[in-house]
């Protein structure tokens, strides 16, 4: 299965794990699955640095690199299809990002991990995470 890790899960998965439920801690930890990391989300998390909204132990280049390296994670591009697709969305949600991420998930038939209840509105394969 590939796997789409929203931001706020790739966050949690390294700082507080004990958000995320079992089932998707089990999924993620699961070698036979793939796991993705959005460029989306890491454009997302370089802007939340640099306005001072998201502390991190190390610089967001070093942080990224070592915690993919740490996961085994891939790298998805945003590519034309993915920006034509977000662009065909309902407007249910406003962030960009996660816009992003639905289509993403969505053209390249991946299941998104998130704990964003918004993006239950949108008809992609959605994998629950949080914990509570």
């Amino acid at each position: 299965m590939k796997l789409l890790l929203d931001t706020q899960c790739w966050l949690w998965w390294f700082a507080e794990p004990e958000r995320l439920n079992k089932q998707t801690i089990d999924h993620i930890a699961d070698e036979a699955n793939e796991i993705w990391l959005s460029v989306a989300s890491v454009w997302e998390m370089g802007i939340k640095v640099s306005i001072g909204k998201l502390p991190l132990p190390e610089p967001i280049d070093d942080y990224v690199a070592t915690r993919t390296t740490q996961l085994g994670a891939r790298s998805l591009e945003i590519i034309a299809s993915h920006a034509l697709q977000a662009a065909k969305l309902p407007l249910h949600h406003r962030d960009p990002f996660d816009r992003m991420l639905i289509a993403q998930a969505q053209v390249e038939k991946m299941m998104l991990v998130s704990a964003d209840t918004t993006l239950r509105q949108y008809e992609v394969s959605l994998l629950w995470a949080a914990s509570s």
